[in-house]
């Protein structure tokens, strides 16, 4: 009894626990909802946002060249044998030196006769002093400032732009993401009601396949319309099963598209017809412009890269100039040293000569730039020509969809009718069968015109920059 009061209170704890669980796994999305949650999840995406970063980064590294540098340097010395002396001494150059003078001051006593050397002090024996210490650090602080250069100028101005190609890109790939959103999207809920038919449709050729069978078995039809029509409901039943799996397939890339869990559960709240009038109906009189366009865009970016380069390289004709201030000490010196504590200088680094291969570099940066102006040109006429032939596409796209609603509703309504003329005997389960197939076809074909106007209708928002 004690075990079954356990086990219930344990279950009335964790009970909620999973319900919060399950309910925290389904994602319910509108259109909106779900090109918001992949702009925010999407990995693709969160890699362009790094990408920015990055760029950033990279301008203010750029930047920091230009501005003081300061580095320390510290290194330990130490020598394991005897430390090396010097005198003054008898021994030493110095006293041969003296030796050589007061030999000539001697020569010019003898020959004037004076005492010359009488005031000149004897020269004392000097005590060995080293050359060095056993153990010394040295340590010193350089500061430098890049005083000119027109190579970093230009860099700096390269990396600003740098930064705004990877800010246009992301752009882009927003761009793309929302696109692939929306076809996901609509695929999921065609394929949806796509099913949706083909489960209408196996209920109603179930229902005749049950009914024919019991009138040929009382003879009043032939055995071969039930065999007919039991064909026909295999196929139905077969390309039923095909959506299921498109749909399943479907959600899982979807899934991956929105950066969610592929364990989630995602409902779609929103209908087609909803999409359409929103997506399809609306904003039919967007105008062209071209610095709208992030191709374009980005291409006009990518100019003005080649132009910094072309710069960067006629740069390199300039000197360089830096200025630096050292200051050098030793924790330990010898009897005699020479550091210098204290250094302030300039570096002038000028080219002079290089037989022509600065200049080449200068004219192959210059012919890349030209290049991209060309293409830049390239690209606005292809831009204006892809739009017009998109408006023309999405003008065909529509009428074509509205006719194949005529059909759907045309072919319905035939077999609607051979349905009720075969259950009264005026017609062949043949006739029955073409109607259905006529009828599945133009649901079919409704269905690719619908995708195929919604596919128009993204590229020509894309290339309006309106998604």
């Amino acid at each position: 009894m004690k075990h079954k009061v356990l086990i219930k209170t344990l279950l009335l704890i964790v009970l909620p626990f999973i319900a919060m669980s399950q309910k925290d796994s389904t994602v319910t999305l509108s259109l909106n909802d779900a090109q918001q949650y992949a702009i925010t999840h999407n990995l693709n995406l969160e890699n362009a946002r790094l990408d920015i970063e990055s760029a950033e980064k990279k301008v203010w590294e750029t930047t920091a060249i230009g501005l003081p540098q300061i580095n320390g340097n510290l290194s330990y010395q130490y020598i394991p044998g005897d430390i090396p002396t010097a005198s003054f001494g008898s021994d030493s150059s110095t006293a041969v030196l003296y030796g050589y003078i007061f030999n000539s001051l001697s020569t010019l006593e003898a020959f004037h006769g004076a005492n010359i050397l009488d005031d000149i002090p004897v020269m004392a024996e000097a005590e060995p002093f080293t050359l060095g210490v056993k153990n010394s650090t040295t340590y010193s602080v350089t500061v430098s400032q890049l005083v000119f250069s027109g190579e970093w100028i230009v860099g700096l101005q390269a990396s600003k732009t740098y930064l705004k190609i990877s800010t246009l890109s992301h752009e882009k790939q927003k761009q793309e993401i929302k696109a692939g959103v929306i076809t996901s999207y609509i695929s999921i809920l065609i394929l949806e009601n796509n099913l949706k038919i083909l489960d209408s449709t196996v209920e109603n050729m179930e229902s005749l396949v049950k009914e024919t069978k019991l009138l040929s078995e009382k003879g009043f039809l032939e055995s071969t319309d039930a065999d007919q029509l039991q064909i026909n409901l295999n196929t139905l039943i077969n390309s039923r099963n095909t959506v299921q799996r498109q749909i399943e397939v479907s959600y899982m890339l979807f899934k991956i598209l929105l950066g969610t869990d592929l364990n989630s559960n995602l409902v779609l709240n929103e209908n087609l017809d909803a999409i359409y009038n929103q997506f399809v109906l609306g904003n039919q009189n967007q105008e062209f412009k071209l610095l709208n366009n992030i191709d374009y865009r980005m291409l006009s970016n990518q100019v003005e890269i080649t132009e910094l380069s072309y710069k960067r390289e006629k740069t390199k004709y300039l000197p360089t100039i830096s200025a630096f201030y050292n200051y050098q000490d030793k924790t330990n010196k010898a009897s005699f040293d020479f550091t210098i504590n204290h250094i302030i200088g300039v570096n002038l680094d000028m080219p002079i000569f290089s037989s022509f291969s600065r200049n080449a570099v200068v004219q192959q940066a210059k012919i890349e730039y030209q290049k991209t102006l060309n293409n830049q040109i390239l690209l606005e006429n292809n831009l204006k020509t892809t739009e017009q032939q998109l408006g023309f596409n999405f003008t065909n796209a529509l009428d074509k969809y509205n006719i194949t609603i005529q059909n759907v509703e045309l072919s319905k309504n035939v077999y609607d009718n051979i349905t009720k003329k075969y259950k009264l005997g005026m017609v062949s389960s043949m006739d029955l069968t073409q109607a259905n197939n006529t009828y599945l076809q133009s649901q079919s074909d409704n269905t690719s015109a619908l995708f195929e106007l919604f596919k128009t209708k993204i590229e020509l928002e894309k290339i309006l920059n309106e998604l």
